[in-house]
């Protein structure tokens, strides 16, 4: 069970977390020019999040540098976002993993043949890896969670890579590749995605999901993570793919940023949309901490979240 010391530093309103940070430049467009977008999270505390001037990307500010957010996954991640104290993945992860799962091997049914190669990059405890190899396909993973990728390969014997640099597969290698909830984890998403894109053969699709930072029904102190150091909406999710080389498949089911990319050769034109920051920090902008606090419109996104844990809980998969 984590310390007294872990629960101020993770979950205390008002307060900055355990991190120093590095301003940056935005990470699909390069430019430095940004506005504010929110001071707090969706714990109330301290966290800074600015929207690129040039293309709309959100970002936190400044944000974790590599060695901070590589020991944040190793030690606190988890249980910070998944109350997974014990190491392994709880029950409500596994039920809802597994709905995922499902409903991501449906989507891609007609990619997911025999001997078809598949690439998982974020597969955290393997129950796609698991759909797509039933499905006769030759499935690897990339999970950096020790725990995580440890079950999937005791439990689903599947085959789980710790990490995986550019030199680690060969290019146009996979048939099919999905991330799902992982780009808003990372750094370096834009460059990530011009990775996969390397990876992927040319008649091959590449599966991308976010959270959508646009989505109606959240107040916008719920949509703001210390794990999610980029934000993504529509527009800034269809950008990074296409700086990569991808287009929205016709072909393919989509809602907002849950996409279905196929490769293009068309010229990837300006990484930019005007006007998009400013939009962004109008609708996204939180009211003040203390006001949102006392007035009370935070306790039902708790109980909804509450619900959503127990339903996953004991809901059959």
């Amino acid at each position: 069970m984590p310390s007294p010391r872990y629960f101020f530093n993770h979950f205390m309103p008002f307060t900055g977390y355990p991190y120093t940070g590095a301003p940056t430049a935005c990470n699909l467009c390069g430019s430095t020019r940004s506005v504010t977008v929110a001071e707090t999270d969706r714990r109330l505390k301290t966290l800074r999040s600015i929207a690129c001037e040039q293309c709309g990307l959100i970002r936190t500010d400044p944000m974790p540098t590599p060695a901070e957010l590589a020991n944040y996954y190793a030690t606190a991640y988890r249980a910070d976002y998944q109350l997974a104290f014990a190491g392994g993945p709880p029950r409500n992860h596994l039920n809802r993993s597994a709905r995922e799962a499902t409903f991501r091997a449906n989507l891609l049914a007609p990619k997911l043949k025999p001997g078809a190669r598949v690439l998982d990059f974020g597969s955290g405890s393997g129950e796609f890896l698991a759909a797509a190899r039933a499905k006769g396909c030759e499935a690897i993973g990339v999970e950096p969670g020790r725990d995580y990728a440890a079950y999937a390969r005791k439990q689903h014997g599947v085959e789980v890579l710790d990490d995986a640099d550019d030199a680690r597969f060969p290019a146009g290698h996979f048939d099919v590749i999905t991330t799902h909830h992982v780009m808003e984890h990372l750094r370096d998403p834009a460059d990530v995605m011009v990775r996969l894109s390397r990876w992927l053969k040319p008649d091959g699709v590449l599966y991308a999901a976010v959270p959508n930072m646009a989505a109606t029904g959240k107040p916008p102190h719920e949509r703001f993570h210390f794990a999610h150091v980029h934000g993504f909406v529509r527009e800034t999710f269809d950008l990074t793919a296409r700086r990569a080389g991808l287009v929205p498949h016709p072909d393919y089911w989509r809602e907002d940023t849950t996409v279905v990319y196929a490769k293009t050769d068309a010229p990837v034109g300006a990484l930019a949309v005007p006007g998009l920051a400013q939009r962004l920090a109008v609708d996204l902008k939180p009211m003040p901490a203390g006001a949102y606090l006392a007035s009370g419109a935070w306790i039902w996104p708790m109980l909804r979240r509450n619900a959503k844990a127990v339903r996953d809980t004991f809901v059959a998969r």
